[in-house]
């Protein structure tokens, strides 16, 4: 049940950070902001922003 929850919170909170990241590409901000801020790599944000049509 424990490892259940730790999961569910582990995915809660990589939503939040899409979001966080696909509203910061709304905005305009460069990929290399955004991934600093959210602590992942240039690659992804870029990838990620041309799977949702913001690239």
């Amino acid at each position: 049940m424990a490892m259940e929850l730790k999961r569910q919170r582990q995915e809660g909170i990589a939503e939040g950070t899409r979001n966080m990241i696909l509203a910061m590409l709304q905005k305009g901000f460069s990929a290399e902001i955004i991934a600093d801020c959210a602590q992942t790599s240039v690659e992804y944000i870029i990838e990620l922003g041309k799977k949702n049509h913001l690239l």
